[in-house]
């Protein structure tokens, strides 16, 4: 079928797609089209089509964003995936397509555009923001608000940036072209709101352009006060604050609780411009504030409902009171006994107690319930926020709020046996009372010393923690009570309580009690001792009683979900999460490891089904890395077994392509060989992985590079001689050759050549060696980073120490390092070694953050001042040598004194500390970078490799050891040539010795 044909049947493909039967394979056939000259551009075509069924664009815009995403440009955002021409055709055509589609297709083109901005906006695509500004009208606001709503999806990403010369050049560009017509825009739908007032149909679609207005007005003061604003300021503001007061019945349905009217967004998003304001800006905004302050007050005690439609308003109104707090001047305004009663009556306790809809969703929706409830959860909730106002307001005054409160607090209690919600409130206002500051990971650090938090707790919520009598969200709040506390509370109350956490795993409990105590065992044996070095709390001594019970009903808990859905069985992370954590605990308490494993490998067997929550399936796989890591440790005549039990699932896993599994798979495989005896010879198994792991597809998805990467180091290190007699050199180096070609894999490049050259004998490796120093120097001369040339220097004083290292290689045919390296450069042109060295090993030297790296490349260069042939041929580098080394010595043992945590891979995706069983807190936090499935890696902490050293006899941070190395090899040069040191230089050096 010829191109042109093939494309003419992209509508029926897409038709097909609709239907279960045919998606995979209509699917397939649309992948195999991608490439083709035309095919982007013809789906775009399609989507414009109004001759098409609505399902058939909508699944070609669907098809349109994920190949954006998935194809636009390569991974270091320097080439085109797509052809040239379609991608010209595409940002010449997309805004007009996008501004004349229905809404369910203007938003996925929208987000299309916005992957496109963000790749090619403004170096590659500068007219963009001139074409969104020439289709603003003062009179189509249906094709305006497509128009702003993809400016604001544009634009809203400066917001979490850090400050830099580029950031600001991008913004300036966009304010030159877009301000006035921002403030034309914003001036004229004033005026229209005020004519329509009668007309709900025109004052919806005002508003939801006024929304996008507002968004884009902080966007564009999201970074510092543009000149502009802050000359307009009072026009703009006297506008934004008319509709923050304003109301119209047309745009507020007092009777529907589900959906958020526009009004109520205008005004959240207009309460989240004002806190910008007040938190950033003050000064200038400092003669408007007073207004908003009464107007933000007003509007929380007279506008809004406990309808959940109104959560967010709340929220963010809270919000700005709390920054306003913080402003001096207005702190009298918090500090009297009426004005904290008042604040209390009528902003605390209506928006902490609980409503109905929030027992709905105790019941309906469990675990939405658990994390919108967490602390330091990403969800921000009226009780939260009310919270937060309240522990701001207790640093004003603590007597005063702490015994106004305390009253509060009484009088719930003394009706908490009419009502359970009135206990309900009453804890959580004492909670909030005693917790100073906020509440963090680790718990609360600190607590209000006018209150008794251990007294509170064994008079009036002990008791629930036992009882099935009370109400579940009661039970709740006697285990998140230890949850928040347990820092306060003494160890060996908290280990009184973890079997009465215990008791509450069981199936017929309630789904959120019994999730919060499995949160609650988790954060407990996650605890460090402050006072100690950050050591346990608890050990694998103190909870071996538990072990047994306590996963044997976390698995329970899981399993029962088994044959329902594999949605259902991931959807509580904080089960598995539990069990994880139990597991890092007890390291060597368990003879049946395999059983753990098995389960573990049937909950993985029915969730790659369709895997659905990250999370959960981070945590599984974690699990299984930690029961082979401490079995390895405790007998590694075990591996052999595991090897055994788990290879055939992780195969399936693969052979299956579950996408989201597959990284995790390839960490695994290579740890379970680096652990298997290289005297048993490379398993058949590993053998049959080597040419499927060569092929490009299973490179193209960039989550699979670091483990893929790895797996192929730990076969080549088991048995290097297998590639070199079948024949898997040349592609192993191909391998090498794609990854250094890309400005995002290239430290796996080095990685896997650094593997090869210590590991293949030299006698193969020969024919290969000038090109493979030629594919260095050639990406250093045309497209270098600096994380390119940190890890090329680094990678050439690996090869230069490596002599240092007590490992055992096969290449037993090695030269010295330092003849290595400079024979090695010097293979691609005589002499190249001088230049390199002088521009780019020198000057690196200095600028090393990693202490391992600096390490390895300050004793590297020391030891080529010892090389009989680096002193003949480069005599006239020594003193500069020297010299750049008794520098990088007085700068470095600053940061080596100041810095004594073991340094890791500047590569690393999660940053967590050590997992060992000395270090509990390991795995503390994953979750940051876990939130959605993706092709990022993530890496299994349980089994984090350590950066190669080579050197690792010499700690990371021991100045006194790297110093005295790096003199002794200065001691080695000639005296002569010491004496054409400068003087400073001299002295310095004479001192050392």
């Amino acid at each position: 079928m010829s191109a042109e044909n093939s494309l003419e049947s992209i509508p029926k493909i897409l038709e097909q797609s609709l239907i279960p039967q045919f998606s995979n394979q209509a699917e397939k056939a649309l992948k195999s089209m991608e490439n083709e000259p035309g095919f982007s551009i013809n789906l775009l075509h399609i989507i414009a089509s109004t001759n098409l069924s609505n399902s058939i664009r909508l699944a070609a815009a669907l098809y349109f964003k994920n190949l954006v995403k998935r194809k636009w440009i390569t991974e270091d955002g320097t080439n085109y995936l797509l052809p040239l021409e379609d991608v010209n055709k595409i940002k010449f055509e997309i805004i007009d397509v996008m501004i004349s589609l229905p809404n369910q297709l203007q938003i996925q083109v929208g987000e299309a555009i916005t992957l496109i901005a963000e790749c090619d906006f403004p170096h590659n695509w500068p007219n963009l923001i001139d074409i969104l500004v020439s289709k603003l009208s003062l009179t189509d606001f249906v094709n305006n608000k497509a128009i702003l709503l993809v400016s604001h999806s544009i634009f809203k990403k400066w917001r979490p940036l850090f400050r830099s010369d580029e950031l600001f050049l991008e913004i300036k560009l966009v304010l030159e072209k877009f301000v006035e017509p921002f403030l034309k825009l914003f001036v004229e739908l004033d005026h229209l709101v005020d004519k329509s007032k009668d007309n709900e149909a025109q004052l919806v679609i005002y508003f939801e352009n006024l929304l996008l207005l507002m968004q884009i007005y902080y966007d564009f003061n999201c970074q510092d006060i543009p000149e502009f604003f802050e000359d307009h300021m009072n026009e703009l503001m006297n506008i934004v604050h008319k509709y923050l007061v304003y109301d119209n019945p047309l745009l507020l349905k007092k009777d529907e609780d589900e959906e958020v009217d526009v009004l109520i967004k205008v005004k959240t998003s207009i309460i989240e411009l004002l806190s910008l304001y007040v938190t950033r800006y003050a000064d200038v905004f400092e003669p408007l504030i007073q207004t908003f302050i009464t107007s933000v007050w007003d509007l929380i005690n007279n506008f809004v409902t406990k309808q959940p439609k109104f959560d967010l308003l709340v929220v963010k109104a809270l919000h700005f009171l709390s920054s306003i707090i913080k402003i001096p001047t207005y702190q009298s305004l918090f500090q009297s006994e009426q004005s904290v009663n008042e604040i209390i009556e009528r902003i605390i306790l209506p928006n902490i107690m609980l409503r109905e809809n929030d027992e709905e969703t105790f019941e309906d929706e469990p675990i939405l319930y658990v994390r919108s409830d967490l602390e330091g959860s990403d969800f921000d909730s009226r009780r939260k926020s009310a919270t937060d106002f309240l522990r701001e307001l207790k640093e004003l005054n603590s007597e005063l709020l702490t015994t106004t409160v305390m009253k509060y607090v009484d009088q719930f209690l003394s009706f908490a046996d009419n009502d359970w919600k009135h206990k309900d409130t009453a804890i959580y206002l004492f909670s909030s009372l005693a917790t100073k500051g906020s509440v963090t990971n680790v718990g609360v650090t600190s607590t209000n010393v006018l209150v008794d938090v251990v007294d509170f707790f064994s008079k009036n919520i002990a008791h629930d923690l036992e009882s099935n009598e009370v109400h579940p969200i009661l039970q709740v709040d006697a285990i998140k009570y230890i949850f928040t506390f347990r820092n306060q509370l003494t160890k060996d109350q908290l280990l009184i309580t973890i079997p009465r956490l215990i008791n509450h795993l069981e199936v017929n409990s309630n789904v959120v009690v019994y999730t919060y105590s499995a949160i609650t065992i988790e954060k407990l044996l996650s605890m460090t001792n402050f006072s100690q070095g950050h050591q346990p709390v608890f050990d694998k001594n103190d909870i071996e009683p538990f072990v047994t019970p306590l996963l044997t009903k976390l698995f329970n808990l899981i399993l029962m979900n088994s044959t329902t859905s594999p949605e259902k069985l991931a959807e509580n992370e904080f089960l598995m999460k539990c069990i994880m954590r139990v597991l890092n605990t007890c390291e060597d308490l368990f003879s049946e490891r395999v059983t753990i494993i098995d389960q573990l490998l049937q909950i993985l067997k029915i969730t790659a089904k369709n895997p659905s929550n990250p999370k959960f399936s981070h945590y599984t796989f974690e699990s299984l890395a930690l029961l082979f890591k401490y079995g390895a440790q405790q007998d590694p005549k075990n591996i052999n077994q595991y090897i055994e039990h788990a290879i055939p699932g992780l195969l399936d896993i693969l052979s299956e392509d579950v996408q989201e599994y597959v990284p995790y798979t390839f960490q695994i495989l290579a740890y379970l060989l680096e652990k298997y005896p290289k005297s048993s010879g490379l398993p058949e198994t590993y053998k049959s992985l080597i040419q499927p792991l060569m092929s490009p597809s299973v490179w193209q998805f960039k989550g699979n590079i670091p483990g893929i990467t790895r797996l192929l180091i730990s076969i080549l290190e088991h048995d290097p001689t297998f590639f070199v007699e079948a024949n898997h050199l040349t592609p192993l180096l191909g391998v090498f050759q794609n990854l250094l070609a890309s400005k995002a894999n290239d430290i796996y490049g080095f990685d896997l050549v650094q593997s090869i050259l210590l590991n293949v004998p030299l006698s193969s490796l020969q024919p290969y060696l000038s090109n493979i120093a030629r594919l260095i120097l050639t990406r250093l001369q045309k497209s270098r980073t600096d994380k390119f040339v940190k890890r090329f220097i680094v990678f050439l004083n690996v090869l230069t120490t490596v002599n240092l290292s007590d490992v055992k290689y096969t290449n037993s045919d090695a030269v010295s390092g330092g003849d290595f390296i400079m024979q090695l450069i010097n293979s691609v042109q005589s002499g190249l070694f001088g230049q390199i060295y002088s521009s780019f090993m020198l000057r690196t030297s200095s600028v090393l953050a990693n202490l391992q790296d600096k390490k390895i490349v300050n004793i590297g260069i020391s030891m080529l001042l010892t090389n009989a042939n680096f002193q003949s041929q480069y005599v006239g580098m020594i003193v500069d040598t020297i010299e750049t080394l008794i520098n990088n010595l007085n700068s470095y043992e600053g940061i080596a004194k100041g810095n004594t945590s073991s340094v890791t891979n500047e590569a690393n995706v999660v940053a967590i500390s050590s997992i060992s069983g000395a270090a509990a807190g390991g795995l503390n936090e994953l979750d940051s970078d876990l939130s959605t499935f993706g092709s990022h890696y993530s890496k299994l902490a349980a089994i984090a490799q350590t950066p190669f050293d080579p050197i690792s006899k010499i700690k990371n941070n021991d100045f006194e050891l790297i110093k005295t190395t790096i003199l002794a090899n200065i001691k080695k040069v000639d005296g002569a040539v010491l004496n054409q040191l400068n003087v400073d230089t001299q002295a310095i050096l004479q001192k050392m010795f």
